[in-house]
């Protein structure tokens, strides 16, 4: 009988987590699509290209600056939220790291726009760029994530996003507005963070950790942090080459695309977030079986997704865009369809699955080998076929990914590994 009222109650917290992770992961993603149509036709391919360069460079900071806590620490919190104490700990621990990766990493940028001839072209609108990545870092999801309390900061952060966003189609009216995108979403990103990290002190105490728990916390989190930034150079680094090897307006066209395809991932993405906090404490098992389950109904939607996007790429890039240089160019969106299928399960295995039963070393394999192919494909192919040469390499390396994480699931489903 307990056991199931406590089945019951987990169901319901993973179905509320569910729908309020939506709503964050909408809005982080959404709001950019209704907004960058808008801002492709406002700014013109080149000024939204460079714009789009300059986050695909601000997600390299972001994910230095989570150092992989948004899974090591979101479990650590499931694990720890009966014991204030610890809890409190804990939190500063992931805090103050976060901090100082903060400040290391703007440097790192000061020191970019300074030595890289691409950067000194236009340094502001890499530094004002920054706000996204301090207003990211501050914002304790994998906190909320851990003790399933997401309610109240889900509303916070829609509200703020979809102020700043508004304020984008009175604000940015021509080419020369393109330095108040990054203003406004930072703005946006910042006031969420403030607000949320404040929040956040509610459920804790001021209990500062000491420097060999630190010290602790980066060892056991290092691997998640490697990973993290082997999945940045399958996921960020191509627009970035496009823009310093084609231009700027190639670069946004890609970008474009690319922000159709995330879109169309932040569907997956709450659902295993959503359960990754519950399945971690589950014995081994129990995760197989729910990864087993999932599986099919995964791939289903997502084979379905890159099917219509395939027949249907022309149409839909005319109807959001309304631009010829990013409908000319179709059939990338074709190529780049597939991720829709492919990355679904991929998430599967590497975001929830090898998480969920602290095989961050087997995960750490699969993505740098998939970075480092991406990088070394996109490299290769740029120079002799453009974008859909960066497209292709997309697609080969997420296609890799997803063979080595199946390899490894069998291999943990046989306890071979």
């Amino acid at each position: 009988m307990l056991d199931n009222l406590l089945k019951k109650k987990s169901n319901s917290n993973i179905k509320k987590n569910y729908f309020y992770l939506l709503l964050i992961q909408g809005t982080n993603l959404v709001l950019p699509l209704i907004t960058f149509p808008y801002l492709v036709r406002v700014l013109g391919s080149e000024k939204y290209g460079l714009v789009m360069i300059s986050y695909s460079l601000m997600k390299f900071f972001i994910i230095t600056v989570d150092f992989g806590f948004n899974i090591s620490a979101t479990r650590e919190v499931a694990l720890l939220k009966d014991n204030i104490n610890k809890l409190s700990k804990f939190f500063w621990n992931v805090t103050i790291i976060k901090l100082v990766l903060l400040v290391i990493t703007f440097l790192i940028l000061l020191l970019l726009t300074v030595s890289v001839d691409k950067l000194q072209l236009d340094p502001l609108i890499y530094l004002l760029s920054f706000g996204l990545v301090l207003g990211q870092s501050i914002f304790p999801t994998w906190f909320f994530q851990g003790i399933e309390k997401m309610q109240v900061i889900t509303i916070i952060n829609v509200i703020a996003k979809v102020f700043f966003t508004i304020t984008i189609f009175f604000i940015v009216l021509g080419p020369k507005d393109y330095y108040y995108v990054p203003i406004l979403n930072g703005i946006g990103f910042i006031v969420t963070g403030l607000l949320g990290f404040l929040y956040s002190l509610k459920y804790i105490k001021i209990i500062f950790p000491s420097f060999q728990d630190i010290t602790n916390n980066i060892k056991k989190t290092f691997s998640l942090f490697v990973s993290n930034i082997a999945v940045s150079l399958y996921s960020s680094t191509n627009t970035l080459i496009l823009g310093f090897f084609i231009g700027d307006s190639i670069a946004g066209v890609y970008a474009s695309m690319e922000k159709l395809i995330l879109a169309i991932q932040t569907m997956y993405t709450p659902i295993y977030q959503a359960i990754f906090p519950n399945l971690s404490t589950k014995n081994k098992m129990e995760v197989k079986d729910t990864i087993a389950k999932m599986k099919i109904p995964i791939a289903l939607s997502g084979m379905v997704i890159s099917l219509i996007i395939f027949f249907g790429a022309e149409i839909f890039l005319r109807i959001i865009f309304d631009d010829e240089l990013i409908s000319s160019y179709f059939k990338v969106f074709q190529i780049i369809g597939f991720m829709a299928f492919l990355s679904s399960l991929n998430m599967l295995y590497v975001t929830l699955y090898f998480p969920a039963i602290s095989k961050y070393k087997v995960r750490m394999k699969i993505l740098i080998s998939g970075g480092f192919l991406n990088l070394i494909l996109a490299l290769s192919f740029v120079k002799a076929f453009s974008i859909y040469g960066v497209a292709s390499s997309a697609i080969l390396t997420e296609f890799f990914m997803l063979l080595c994480a199946f390899y490894f699931y069998k291999r943990t489903i046989d306890d071979r590994g």
